[in-house]
């Protein structure tokens, strides 16, 4: 089944995360049904294996193990480690909610036998979604001939996107130039699908300017052969959009009117009860990081506020708790760095990792000048440097700036234009895709990044080096 490349992350989340709920959930049936000999009092067990099912699913979540394309660990058994910690979560939470009721509580019994068929299902679908990209890689064939088209089909070939293999090349003409990754003809497509396989036809986005390329294409299309643009096959699997290969028109056709409702009432309605709520919750952790201030760098104030860029570009006050030296910006504004930055106070170091700092910025988020998730706001310096040096850099300030955001959960910090690049591939990615489940998937991301301290470097999606430079053996009729 194929979905557009706009839901194609949260398909694959919405998937993941289902089967495991059904395994787990239909497990702790299982094993009431072979302790009871019957489905004894399911009435009462239901709940109590719904509510451990979904802090299950969430604990993976959080823990990224649904996101193996862009949060792969290197091994198997890291995988099955963390895996094994949402499991006791989730088994935990059954126990918990299975006692409320002393009459009817769950038993020993019935929670080993649980635990026996859950967590083996569970270790062997993993197993499936982690090594997904070896067992079923999508196979592409790439619509190349003219120079440019060569330059993007090498490039697929140089990054080797995981759960991509790439079949071989296909051209409007019989001109094969001497390769021996030609396949064939445009016109022979439904042919070369069936001989070797093909799951989509990828092509660059100058060739919806040629009319035959464009019909062919759409014929296709209703043959029921996927065809999609290369930056497509980026957004499914990499999960940000490659500056280089946006258009004007990929741009245009990003907004979705149907999250109009959801920009204009429901994020505004979230943000204000959300940071409310917060601010108090959190007021402990803030009181802890002004007394940090204070005991570390006496000589200034707690707080500090800077102008930053916010949306359409409106300029207003972003409050933090102050992190670095009175004197840190004497030579003026530089780029903040993600680690060993001598202008940062010891105690500011635990601030800024577990963004503790930031906590002050929920005022902004309630009286409006922020939301809880959106690109992150930069400084007007910085905004008019980034603005000349990188193309489409305004379209972040469409939308309001995020407390949190996708590229704040999917990159580290950055301190150069090449950082600001990568951010806004995610930024970009965000602005399409941005709605009410990606914005909780981005929350839930949230908290584990601030678990860990921050994104590593090694977890960002990247090309797969692990893998061969190779091309796939093209399967042949029989």
């Amino acid at each position: 089944m194929n979905h557009p490349s706009g839901t194609g992350h949260l398909w694959a989340i919405a998937i993941r995360s289902g089967r495991d709920f059904f395994l787990f959930a239909c497990a702790y049936l299982i094993a009431n049904y072979v302790r009871m000999s019957e489905l004894w009092k399911i009435d009462y067990f239901i709940p109590p294996i719904v509510i451990g099912g979904i802090v299950f699913v969430s604990t993976v979540y959080v823990l990224g193990l649904y996101s193996v394309e862009s949060q792969r660990r290197s091994r198997f058994r890291i995988h099955v480690i963390l895996l094994s910690g949402a499991f006791l979560v989730g088994l935990t939470a059954v126990t918990i909610f299975g006692y409320l009721s002393f009459d009817y509580r769950v038993g020993r019994g019935f929670m080993v036998l649980g635990c026996l068929f859950s967590y083996p299902l569970l270790v062997i679908h993993h197993w499936c979604v982690y090594h997904k990209h070896k067992i079923a890689p999508q196979r592409i064939a790439f619509l190349a001939e003219s120079e440019s088209e060569l330059l993007e089909y090498q490039r697929i070939l140089e990054t080797r996107l995981r759960g991509v293999q790439l079949v071989g090349r296909i051209s409007t003409t019989g001109n094969s130039d001497g390769l021996s990754d030609w396949l064939g003809k445009l016109a022979d497509a439904p042919l070369l699908v069936r001989r070797h396989k093909i799951d989509c036809i990828v092509f660059s986005e100058a060739r919806m300017d040629q009319e035959y390329a464009r019909r062919q294409l759409r014929q296709l299309r209703y043959q029921g052969i996927e065809c999609a643009p290369f930056i497509n096959v980026c957004e499914k699997h990499l999960h940000y959009v490659p500056l280089g290969l946006i258009s004007l028109n990929w741009l245009l056709y990003s907004e979705n009117g149907s999250r109009n409702f959801y920009f204009s009432k429901l994020k505004r309605l979230f943000d204000i009860v959300s940071s409310f709520s917060l601010l108090i919750l959190l007021s402990p952790f803030l009181l802890v990081g002004m007394v940090i201030v204070r005991i570390y760098s006496p000589e200034g104030p707690v707080f500090f506020s800077q102008k930053r860029v916010g949306r359409f570009g409106k300029a207003f006050k972003i409050w933090k708790l102050r992190s670095m030296r009175v004197d840190a910006e004497k030579q003026g504004p530089v780029w903040s760095s993600a680690s060993k930055d001598p202008r940062v106070f010891p105690g500011g170091a635990l601030l800024r990792r577990y963004r503790i700092d930031e906590i002050p910025q929920l005022i902004n988020v309630l009286r409006g000048d922020m939301s809880f998730v959106g690109p992150r706001p930069e400084r007007p310096e910085f905004v008019k440097h980034l603005d000349e040096a990188l193309p489409y850099y305004e379209e972040r300030h469409m939308i309001h700036p995020g407390l949190t955001g996708w590229a704040q959960v999917s990159y580290p910090y950055g301190a150069s234009v090449e950082d600001a690049k990568r951010k806004l591939e995610y930024d970009l990615y965000y602005l399409k895709h941005a709605g009410v489940v990606f914005d909780i998937l981005i929350l839930l991301d949230t908290v584990r990044v601030v678990l860990i301290g921050g994104v590593k470097p090694s977890s960002v999606a990247k090309p797969d080096t692990a893998l061969p430079i190779r091309q796939s053996v093209p399967y042949t009729s029989e």
